[in-house]
């Protein structure tokens, strides 16, 4: 398999996994600082855009972590499944990221 730099000598297949785990991880914890600061704000409770796109991208990224059970039944559609879902998911997050970007403004 490939491995960079990047991979931490890992290959590429190998890494992905964790590299997702510790994303999922990252923007579970993002929302968690985003609720506090806008219940401080006393801005209404998980109905910004910015919140619903936090909501479907980590529910995409579960769904994207269950995936990977289906590969060997599945065999070539799961994993097409999983890259065109992993596709939409990172478009998904580019959109709440823009969304976050506003919420500063």
């Amino acid at each position: 398999g490939e491995s960079n730099a990047l991979t931490l000598g890992e290959t590429i297949r190998e890494f992905h996994p964790k590299l997702m785990t510790g994303a999922m991880f990252f923007f579970f914890l993002g929302g968690q600082g985003g609720l506090v600061l806008g219940k401080a704000q006393g801005l209404p409770f998980l109905e910004s855009p910015h919140a619903m796109t936090a909501f479907a991208g980590l529910g995409l990224l579960a769904l994207q972590a269950a995936l990977p059970l289906a590969f060997e039944s599945g065999g070539a559609a799961a994993r097409n499944a999983h890259t065109v879902l992993g596709t939409s998911t990172m478009g998904l997050l580019f959109v709440h990221a823009g969304l976050g970007l506003q919420l500063g403004q």
